[in-house]
C-alpha cells in the first residue's frame, strides 16, 4: 500500500487483515524514543508466531531504522529463513 500524506494506513491494513483472516493476529506499536527494544521483541515474536506487526510513526524514531534494517536483512540468511513463520508480515508507516 502507498498512501498520501495525512492518510491513516491502519484502517486499510486492518481491513486487509480481516479479509485475510489475520485481524486477531495484527499488532501495532507506535514508535518513538526508547521503543527500539520493544519493537525488536515484537518483530521477533511476529516472526515466530506468524503475526502481522505494524510499526507506526517510523519517522519519529529514525535513529533506530538502521537497527531494524539489520534485523530484517538477517532474515535472508539461509539458516534463519526456515525459522520465519510463513504468515509473518511487517508493516511500516511514517
Amino acid at each position: 500500500f502507498i498512501l498520501s500524506a495525512g492518510a491513516d494506513p491502519m484502517a486499510e491494513v486492518m481491513k486487509f487483515a480481516g479479509e485475510e483472516g489475520m485481524l486477531q493476529k495484527l499488532e501495532a506499536l507506535s514508535l518513538g524514543q526508547g521503543q527500539g527494544e520493544r519493537a525488536k521483541e515484537k518483530v521477533l515474536e511476529g516472526k515466530q508466531k506468524g503475526l502481522w506487526i505494524m510499526l507506526q510513526n517510523c519517522h519519529l524514531y529514525s535513529d533506530w531504522m538502521p537497527s531494524l534494517q539489520r534485523i530484517v536483512e538477517g532474515y535472508s540468511s539461509e539458516e534463519l529463513r526456515g525459522s520465519i513463520n510463513k504468515a509473518f508480515r511487517l508493516w511500516l508507516t511514517c
